[in-house]
């Protein structure tokens, strides 16, 4: 996933998600200065924030 698909579906602003790579919440790839998210590691926030 990339950033405005995950940005979009946890309801959170671009500078909200760079937040959460900066702090080690939410873990990333970089490929080709693109910022790229595994669906298992956006699902498990969810669950985390639904708590």
């Amino acid at each position: 996933m990339d950033a405005q698909e995950v940005c979009l579906a946890l309801n959170i602003s671009k500078r909200s998600l760079q937040g959460y790579r900066e702090y080690g919440i939410i873990p990333y790839s970089c490929i080709g200065g693109k910022y790229m998210y595994k669906e298992s590691d956006l699902a498990k926030i969810l669950i985390q924030k639904e708590r």
